[in-house]
């Protein structure tokens, strides 16, 4: 009876050791998990900041498109405005060039 304690004692935590061993599966697993879960938490925020900085990229380059249009619709249209300008030059030089050729006409 001496010993029956410190028996007993092992015999518990010998069932400790056993009940802990088999759950050492679960517990690994869990771990497991929550790495995963955070290793994709983090890879969506990659997404998330990389889709953030391509719109910007991309709203700045439709800003720059739209600026460049405009220029160039500004641009076509003073040379439009060059084209009828040098049309009513060539009218009135026309016009002259008709006027002196019948004063020439008459004179002569």
């Amino acid at each position: 009876m001496e010993h029956s304690y410190l028996i007993i004692g092992m015999l518990s935590l010998l069932f400790i050791c056993i009940y802990g061993y088999s759950y050492i599966p679960e517990i690994l697993e869990e771990r497991k998990l929550k790495r995963l879960k955070l290793e994709q938490a983090e890879l969506e925020e990659i997404r998330r900041l990389r889709r953030i900085k391509n719109d910007e990229i991309r709203s700045e380059k439709l800003l720059s498109l739209k600026k460049r249009s405009e220029e160039i619709r500004l641009e076509l249209q003073r040379l439009e405005q060059m084209k009828e300008n040098r049309m009513n030059l060539n009218d009135a030089e026309m016009h002259r060039m008709k006027v002196d050729k019948m004063k020439k006409q008459q004179a002569g």
